[in-house]
């Protein structure tokens, strides 16, 4: 997860087309500014073509920031100059789950950023509804909200606002004083979790709650309206993995759902469409029904850092780990932290639970050379190697697909430890070989 700042120069071919030379200085001087502002707030550059500037933030609201103080220096510097050649720029962000490839970053909210770019004004900030619901009791700025808008190449209309400058049209309602779900309120844990848990508490009773680990409970499927007896039906099936994949298969949001794979189904959903608040709702009652499906907390601890920041993040697990306990909210609650303290806490996982498999592919990674930054050790090789035997073991045996709900997380997980682990066996394999295959002087 990641947010999106989408910067492009207003009337750029024009510009070229008037004054080559004096355009692209002037794009080298704001691109040194723009390249500071942001630095500062903890984001970097991923690609630039032109007069496009694409960069990734930790968390929506330092997007936001950034682009505020860019917007605000270059309309100074409009001010200051007679002239009034400095260069404007339209920015639009966006947050979501991203895919790196090299140095370049892929995904729905690279694309989104790009296309609420150009719902911006001259000089404006156009954000979608996930960086409002973020960032808006956050700053100090007038936001406006533009409505749903078709954009080119997205499949479903985007709920955009616009943060209004000093000189940009609003063009909507301003909304100075946002009415926020408690959700993006929170800016403690305990904020986050008791708001929320209000919010959705009658899903899951105190028993479910103190009890981790238990199978779901099962629900009169008969006292349901009868439009919503099919999807309560698939929701109660005795597999959760068959129940999430059929109910993947069939599509659309879930009314009142009960069981974890409705949960899920939903929270994706949500986060398709933006609506952070409900995606938060949805995997925070499903994290605290006390399974050990991990790939819902995966999502949901991915969700915060992007939106509250890694601090929100970890607390959110520390409170996870201590109300309902499970090896799943053990394993995320440990991914929370970095470097030594983060493989320190999974080896302290697998000592308690040494059948605990998707520790194991974690351990590994926290083995590579691209995880300890810099040569892989004898001894770091060692323990990725046996981290991925164990994992691919437990495969073998049948122990890994009941903590996925979702099973293309399995299998992207299987390909990529049978990837590293026949790397590993080759270049073993080339040093036994290396002394007797030598040409002698």
């Amino acid at each position: 997860m990641a947010a999106i700042l989408a910067a492009d120069v207003v009337g750029f071919s024009r510009l070229i087309a008037e004054d080559e030379e004096g355009t692209l200085r002037q794009l080298a001087e704001c691109r040194y500014v723009l390249d500071g502002f942001v630095v500062r707030h903890g984001g970097r550059i991923f690609n630039t073509a032109g007069d496009s500037i694409m960069c990734a933030f930790e968390t929506a609201l330092d997007a936001a920031r950034a682009a505020i103080e860019i917007q605000d220096f270059a309309r100074a510097q409009i001010g200051a100059q007679s002239s009034g050649k400095w260069l404007q720029f339209r920015i639009g962000i966006s947050v979501g789950e991203v895919v790196e490839r090299k140095d370049d970053l892929l995904g729905m909210a690279v694309n989104l950023a790009a296309r609420l770019e150009t719902l911006a004004s001259p000089g404006g900030i156009c954000i979608s509804r996930a960086v409002y619901e973020a960032v808006s009791a956050q700053v100090s700025a007038a936001f406006v909200d533009i409505g749903e808008r078709h954009v080119k190449n997205i499949p479903f209309p985007v709920h955009a606002f616009t943060i209004a400058g000093p000189r940009c049209p609003t063009g909507g309602n301003p909304l100075r004083k946002p009415r926020l779900s408690f959700a993006m309120r929170a800016l403690s844990l305990a904020g986050i979790c008791l708001s929320i848990l209000l919010g959705v508490g009658s899903f899951v009773s105190d028993r479910q709650l103190s009890r981790p680990s238990q199978p779901e409970r099962s629900v009169d499927a008969s006292a349901l309206p009868p439009a919503d007896k099919t999807a309560q039906a698939l929701q109660l099936t005795a597999n959760p993995v068959e129940a999430f994949s059929r109910l993947a298969q069939k599509g659309g949001q879930i009314d009142d759902p009960g069981s974890a794979p409705g949960l899920y189904h939903n929270a994706l959903l949500f986060e398709a469409k933006g609506e952070a608040i409900a995606a938060h709702r949805a995997y925070y009652t499903l994290a605290r029904m006390g399974l050990d499906f991990i790939d819902p907390h995966l999502r949901y601890a991915a969700l915060v850092r992007a939106h509250e920041g890694r601090f929100i993040a970890q607390q959110v697990y520390a409170e996870l780990n201590e109300d309902a306990p499970t090896r799943a909210t053990a394993l995320v609650y440990a991914l929370q932290f970095d470097g030594a303290e983060r493989r320190a806490r999974l080896n302290a996982l697998l000592a308690e639970h040494p059948d605990f498999a998707p520790a194991h592919f974690l351990l590994a990674e926290e083995h590579t050379a691209n995880r300890i930054g810099g040569l892989q050790t004898d001894e770091d090789g060692q323990v990725e190697h046996a981290a991925l035997s164990a994992f691919l073991t437990a495969h073998r045996e049948g122990r890994l697909a009941r903590f996925f709900l979702d099973q293309s997380v399995l299998t992207d997980w299987l390909d990529r430890a049978h990837r590293r682990h026949e790397q590993i066996e080759l270049s073993a394999e080339g040093e036994i070989t290396m002394p007797a295959t030598a040409v002698a002087p």
